[in-house]
């Protein structure tokens, strides 16, 4: 429990630290004490008096830094200053910026998806590795990617060691979608046995294991985290530009099945597979996504 039996003492304090005239850089941050008898300072200075102490475990709402001081909110429109390795950062609060991003059992693209959240969900922070963040889901813990993420306080998170892990999802998919083979082109089409086109395709068979995908290939393409043709794997997306001259642009998308291999709707034969080495298919492939 914070301590305030000193505040009555050093009431001229008050008026000087007021919350309203601290620049408020981050957003909202949870810290909490590492030990007991945590001095809580009226300046970025251990010559000042101390205001109040923390408890160790006690709960406070980082609004600012100085030097090696954090700034924390008081009552009544108080500031305090701690010193940074008195405090752990617990949480920060931030933003999702995209839709229907993925959210994973492990900070990795081959495991678990256990849910989405779209732009502008308010995501609770808890931890980092490498360009993952940790947040708190459905009463747990769960991993999101970085580039979809908005918050001005990562720096200040824990970095976690993480234990790899994997799963058959992608094979599970590929698995799926080879029992459509021989389904006719549909335009605009979405039923995997009556008749779908190529993003009806992907997106139909997504839809099976919980991963939701815009319908056009080209919103597609912008569904999930781009990856080098060399890292492909199975139950990742591979998108075409066949149009014409492959300038880029994106009108046929496939799901990577393993040894250079797509499955895709092709508009003259329907469901079937290719083989990104054809000669059609390695001019006109454009990129490739990773949405598990």
């Amino acid at each position: 429990m914070i301590k305030w039996g000193r505040l009555a003492s050093i009431t001229f304090v008050l008026g000087l630290f007021s919350i309203l005239n601290v620049t408020n850089t981050y957003a909202k941050t949870t810290a909490v004490s590492v030990e007991n008898n945590v001095d809580v300072w009226g300046k970025a200075s251990q010559t000042e008096e101390v205001v109040t102490t923390l408890d160790k475990n006690d709960q406070v709402e980082v609004i600012g830094v100085e030097g090696d001081y954090y700034i924390i909110a008081l009552n009544d429109g108080v500031a305090g200053y701690v010193v940074k390795d008195l405090l752990k950062i617990a949480s920060v609060d931030g933003v999702s910026t995209g839709d229907h991003v993925n959210i994973r059992q492990k900070p990795n693209t081959s495991c678990a998806v256990l849910g989405q959240v779209n732009k502008g969900d308010a995501l609770i922070l808890t931890g980092k590795s490498g360009d993952w963040y940790q947040i708190e889901y459905n009463n747990g813990e769960a991993w999101i990617h970085g580039d979809y993420v908005k918050t001005m306080e990562g720096a200040f998170l824990t970095e976690k060691k993480v234990q790899a892990s994997s799963n058959k999802s992608g094979e599970e998919i590929v698995e799926y979608a080879k029992r459509f083979i021989g389904t006719p082109y549909r335009y605009a089409g979405t039923d995997l046995t009556r008749g779908v086109d190529c993003s009806g395709f992907t997106q139909a068979v997504m839809k099976n294991f919980g991963i939701y995908l815009s319908r056009p290939s080209s919103a597609q393409a912008r569904d999930g985290v781009t990856i080098s043709k060399q890292d492909l794997q199975a139950g990742d997306l591979v998108f075409f530009d066949t149009s014409g001259s492959n300038n880029g642009g994106i009108s046929h998308v496939g799901i990577y099945i393993g040894n250079n291999k797509f499955i895709h709707s092709e508009s003259s034969r329907g469901v079937m597979i290719s083989s990104l080495s054809e000669g059609y298919y390695t001019r006109t492939y454009v990129k490739a996504v990773r949405v598990l």
